[in-house]
């Protein structure tokens, strides 16, 4: 008997629908929002601590199609005009944190990542439009600092990752859910396997560090063997 056929009664158990667990507390037990002022102010705090260090998380919410399955903010669109003002409105939110706190430029950065929706919406230049003005603004250490990235194999071009890895990005994690082509069709993200094969071959000669992939069951169509199989071309 393997690790998993021990564990029937403990799945059974815990089948149950249940929030996305993507922090903690999950969103149904967050109650109101807290306003500007009091952000502000937590921010102020955060930083007044000369031993603090921080991470930066930059949302991207455009897509160009939609996933059946994504419960992430997204906004639908292929209007690549929409990419300059979305980065002009992160930079002035940026201002309004360092304006309120300037101790954020003096300590330690660890780690930006750039998630979604889809970052590489965004083109080699916007990228870097978006990234260079903040980053020359913040104290970091190439040696203990990690760049990371939520790519859309099919909407990534070696030209991104250049520009990333040029501002020190080491880690871009694909977005593949699941090979097989029956079961993309049905969550409306076809995606052939030698697109994701590219961008990795491309990352790994660019020299990230860390080439992850995200892959999700539970979806249409999946079996025990598909995700067996998924498993191991990973």
């Amino acid at each position: 008997m393997n690790h998993i056929e021990g564990q029937t009664d403990l799945f059974k158990k815990y089948d149950i629908p249940a929030p996305r667990y993507t922090s903690y507390p999950t969103v149904p037990y967050w109650t109101e929002n807290p306003t500007t002022a009091q952000w502000i102010e937590n921010v102020k705090e955060t930083f007044a601590n000369p031993k603090a260090t921080w991470s930066l998380y930059i949302h991207i919410p455009f897509c160009e199609t939609l996933c059946t399955f994504c419960g992430c903010n997204t906004s639908i669109t292929k209007d690549h005009t929409r990419e300059e003002p979305y980065v002009n409105l992160i930079h002035q939110e940026f201002a309004t944190y360092l304006k309120a706190a300037p101790e954020m430029a003096k300590r330690p950065i660890l780690q930006i990542h750039l998630g979604g929706g889809t970052p590489t919406f965004l083109s080699p230049a916007n990228l870097r439009r978006l990234l260079e003005p903040m980053m020359k603004q913040m104290t970091l250490d190439p040696d203990h600092f990690e760049g990371s990235i939520e790519v859309d194999p099919r909407r990534t071009t070696r030209e991104q990752l250049v520009e990333l890895r040029a501002l020190g990005f080491t880690r871009v994690s694909l977005g593949v859910q699941d090979f097989n082509p029956e079961v993309q069709r049905l969550i409306n993200r076809k995606q052939p396997r030698e697109v994701t094969e590219k961008i990795v071959r491309d990352s790994r000669e660019l020299g990230f560090k860390s080439v992850n992939f995200d892959l999700i069951y539970g979806l249409p169509k999946q079996t025990e063997e598909s995700i067996r199989e998924m498993t191991e071309i990973t």
